[in-house]
Parts: C-alpha cells; sequence; structure tokens
C-alpha cells in the first residue's frame, strides 16, 4: 500500500492489512481514501492522516498514539481498544464512532466535539475539551474517564442542546 501511495495512488478503500503489512508507524499518508479499511491492530503511531477518510473503517485495537487526523473523516468509525494518546483530531469528524476502550489521553479532540458515539470505558482524561461537550449530542457515557479525571459511571446518553 505504501508504494502505491508514494506512486500516487490515494484510494485504498476496502483494503485489509494483514499481519506484517499493518507496521505503518511515522509514515505521511495525507489525503488517503480509506473508506471500510479493515486496518484491525495497524501500527498508525504517529502516522500523518490529515484530510484522510476513514468512514467506516475498523481500527479496533490500533495504535495511533500522536498520529496526525486533523480534518479527517472518521465518521462511524469502529476505535475499540485504540490507543489515540497525544493524537491530534483537531476538527475531525467523529459522530457515530465506537470508542469502547479507546484511550483518548492528552490528546486534541475538535472543539465542537462529536455526536451518538459510544463511550464505554473511554479514557479522556486530560484533552483538550470539557466533560460537558463530551456528555451530550446523545453520546452514550458508560464507565468513561472525563478530562477532569472524574468517572461517569452511567450508563446514560447525553442530552442534544436545548433540551
Amino acid at each position: 500500500m505504501v508504494v502505491r501511495y508514494d506512486e500516487g495512488e490515494r484510494d485504498f478503500n476496502g483494503i485489509r492489512l494483514y499481519v506484517g503489512d499493518n507496521d505503518l508507524k511515522g509514515i505521511n499518508l495525507q489525503g488517503i481514501k480509506l473508506r471500510g479499511a479493515d486496518l484491525l491492530d495497524a501500527n498508525l503511531a504517529g502516522v500523518n492522516l490529515t484530510r484522510a477518510d476513514l468512514t467506516g473503517a475498523i481500527l479496533r485495537g490500533a495504535n495511533l498514539e500522536g498520529a496526525i487526523l486533523r480534518k479527517a473523516e472518521l465518521y462511524s468509525v469502529n476505535l475499540f481498544w485504540c490507543c489515540l494518546v497525544e493524537a491530534d483530531l483537531t476538527d475531525a469528524v467523529l459522530t457515530h464512532m465506537n470508542a469502547t476502550c479507546a484511550n483518548f489521553r492528552s490528546c486534541k479532540l475538535p472543539s465542537f466535539g462529536f455526536s451518538r458515539a459510544i463511550l464505554i470505558d473511554t479514557n479522556f482524561q486530560d484533552v483538550n475539551i470539557s466533560k460537558d461537550v463530551i456528555c451530550r449530542h446523545g453520546n452514550l457515557i458508560w464507565n468513561t474517564i472525563m478530562p477532569d479525571r472524574t468517572i461517569e459511571h452511567g450508563p446514560y446518553m447525553g442530552s442534544f442542546p436545548g433540551r
């Protein structure tokens, strides 16, 4: 995949990376299209995925520590057991994500937050947004560590503004 990307190809929708092919640590994949891709347990630490389209991608168990996902499309992405420590998700679309057991510690999240996300045993310790932003927009909250290090035990659905 990396060779094809370097040659100018950007559309890798639906690709499946296998063990041995999934160590992409530190490379530049700006603007790549990975809709519906299976990136199970991929090592994407430090990867630049600015403006990448990861809609519906399976990133279960992936290491995205320090990754750059600015303005990335992560609609309906599966982030189950992902490490996103110190990742930059500024202006990323995170609607309908499954972030069960994901670790967002010290990462940069979109200031507007996200909506309709599954946040069970998720860690938001020391992120750049408030607890109020996480606990709204129809997000399912359960045993989740908030930016202020408190734990929202739930389960409950976050409300929508004005309701």
